[in-house]
């Protein structure tokens, strides 16, 4: 199953041509400026990774952000911040939210296919441990072998 990648930003064409590139990744691409998201996209849409645009100052972004974790707890979201509006204090709040990463705008498009798979690697790892719950039926991998010779 593709990847689903939402990419919310407020600039139309940096959003439209970012998403093109991501689907010649065969990622699955819908994308949507910031308001969309309080009309309900993330609701709707369960996303694997969220790339994040963070215009201005980090506060609109970082309200963003917490309403996707609130919402979605298990989707990994990547902050896109441009150069001249980056600050360490903006990028450790983004992580204490459950920001995946903060990349600097304009991006290394590479670096920024390594970063999404290990946020959907991360994701995936989240959802496993969540659902197979060490107990009814099954061993721990700590538990000695009741069979084994001592």
């Amino acid at each position: 199953m593709p990847l689903k990648l939402l990419i919310i930003h407020s600039d139309d064409l940096f959003r439209g041509h970012l998403s093109e590139r991501m689907r010649l990744e065969s990622y699955l691409v819908s994308e949507a400026p910031p308001e969309a998201v309080a009309s309900g996209i993330i609701q709707g849409g369960n996303f694997d990774v969220v790339l994040l645009g963070v215009p201005g100052p980090y506060q609109n972004g970082l309200s963003l952000l917490k309403k996707i974790k609130e919402l979605r707890p298990n989707t990994e979201v990547i902050l896109l911040t441009a150069v001249e509006e980056h600050s360490l204090y903006g990028s450790i709040q983004a992580m204490r939210l459950g920001a995946f990463d903060d990349l600097l705008v304009p991006l290394d498009i590479q670096t920024l296919h390594s970063r999404i798979r290990e946020a959907y690697k991360r994701k995936k790892e989240k959802s496993k441990a969540k659902r197979s719950p060490v107990g009814e039926g099954r061993k721990s991998p700590c538990a000695p072998d009741a069979g084994a010779a001592r």
